[in-house]
């Protein structure tokens, strides 16, 4: 009586089978590659924002929401990301001779300790923009409170960071805030944003 050792008999592959194998995953590999590189594409289309008035034209994510109905010129929104949606916010303000900027950013403190939970600054530091000229920019962080009462209760500290430059007569400040844990990433798009802004 013979018994079997559990052994499977070696599978031999023809040429062609190894072929197949090879040409397959190399078809999987091209095919992940376009995916992340449309899905890139998507998430880095632009959508450009323009005002004639106010003298700002500006390039921002296709997929964030634009607003243009509050105290400022205009404001840009990751509407896609959980809890605090990132921001991006141009207003102006109108300046005297012998207005500074600390005077903006202090006034600017002054209102939102008012209104913001746990607001900190940060520091004050210089800040190049893409023509030479000079700004101010103030870092400072909050706590935000989720607004939908179904989620009451959470919360998130919020990084932010104001970019003043005075010119012609005005002060124009870009407000940017995102949720702590993403906020170096995000500054990416900051910069961006940054780098395509007329004013």
């Amino acid at each position: 009586m013979e018994f079997e050792t559990g052994r499977s008999p070696a599978i031999q592959m023809t040429p062609r089978q190894r072929w197949s194998i090879a040409l397959s995953y190399l078809l999987l590999a091209i095919g992940f590659a376009l995916g992340v590189n449309q899905r890139d594409s998507a998430l880095n289309q632009a959508s450009i924002y323009s005002n004639l008035e106010a003298g700002f034209t500006a390039s921002y994510p296709a997929r964030w929401l634009l607003e243009e109905s509050g105290a400022y010129v205009f404001r840009v929104r990751d509407m896609s990301h959980r809890g605090f949606n990132t921001v991006i916010e141009v207003s102006t303000a109108p300046v005297g001779a012998d207005t500074s900027e600390r005077n903006i950013l202090d006034q600017l403190s002054l209102q939102r300790s008012q209104t913001l939970t746990d607001y900190t600054v940060l520091g004050y530091a210089p800040y190049p923009l893409p023509d030479d000229s000079r700004a101010v920019s103030m870092s400072y962080s909050f706590v935000a409170r989720d607004s939908s009462p179904f989620q009451e209760g959470l919360s998130a500290v919020v990084n932010g960071l104001d970019i003043l430059s005075i010119r012609r007569g005005q002060a124009v400040i870009v407000a940017f805030r995102a949720e702590a844990s993403i906020y170096r990433r995000e500054l990416e798009t900051l910069r961006w944003f940054i780098q395509n802004l007329e004013f």
